[in-house]
């Protein structure tokens, strides 16, 4: 990824400290440790390594507490990175893997930022996760984003913006009566949300396995979803689910 190019200033002759202006995009790295190697050649580099030990203990953390909630602590399963797409900067394209960004991680973990920035980069790392986490118990490949999106949305209370808006809906009405909704945007390390919410996200799963098993009846209960909130809505004109979100279009039984 190539950043442009910037000026390396300092604070003296005498002193080792230097500083580089870097795009906005780069503000989730401040304060972070970083390797610094000079390699040596036709074209010299100076790159800097981020220390993401923090990100990766924040993962873990997360895919304990939601493994633990949907499987049981007492099955543990170990965080994989290789389940996922690990990238430094969020990414706007999607991949063949749940993609995970260490500026998100950081985001979480830091104190740094408004209350929206970081549940919108909370939601896009528990949508990755439990998505992941779907795919690794059952789901097919649509269902286990729709699953991603829904449980993301009752952790942060944010959408990641898969267009999952029935799912979402769905997990509300089965969480309204045992779960916080939101809470794990505020504080990450929270295990007792994870205790808290295993009837609800249990329900949710086992809602998900029951549509993939009978895709004809999600299809059903999505239009009439749909149909109902464009009858509430009354001068607003709501768009009808395209092809693009059925499920018939994934790996789901037929």
């Amino acid at each position: 990824m190539y950043l442009g190019t910037r000026a390396i200033r300092s604070a003296g002759r005498t002193s080792g400290s230097i500083e580089i202006t870097l795009p906005p995009d780069l503000q989730p790295l401040t304060g972070l440790g970083c390797r610094v190697t000079v390699r040596d050649g036709l074209s010299p580099e100076i790159v800097l390594q981020p220390d993401l030990t923090i990100a990766r203990a924040l993962l873990a953390t997360l895919w304990r507490g939601l493994r633990g909630a949907l499987d049981g602590p007492e099955t543990p399963v170990e965080f994989s990175p290789s389940d996922f797409v690990l990238t430094l900067m969020p990414s706007a394209r999607w991949q063949a893997l749940p993609t995970l960004a260490y500026a998100d991680v950081l985001i979480m973990a830091g104190d740094d930022g408004s209350d929206h920035g970081r549940r919108e980069a909370s939601a896009r790392v528990l949508a990755a996760l439990a998505a992941a986490a779907g795919a690794g118990i059952g789901l097919a490949d649509r269902p286990s984003v729709a699953f991603g999106e829904a449980v993301a949305y009752l952790a942060t209370g944010a959408a990641p913006g898969f267009g999952a808006e029935f799912e979402r809906a769905v997990a509300l009405e089965l969480s309204r009566h045992d779960l916080r909704v939101g809470i794990l945007a505020a504080d990450p390390g929270d295990r007792a949300f994870w205790v808290e919410s295993e009837a609800a996200l249990r329900r949710l799963l086992d809602q998900f396995l029951q549509w993939q098993d009978q895709p004809d009846r999600y299809e059903r209960s999505r239009e009439r979803w749909y149909r109902g909130l464009s009858v509430g809505a009354a001068a607003t004109i709501t768009p009808r689910p395209s092809s693009e979100h059925s499920w018939r279009a994934s790996k789901c039984p037929s």
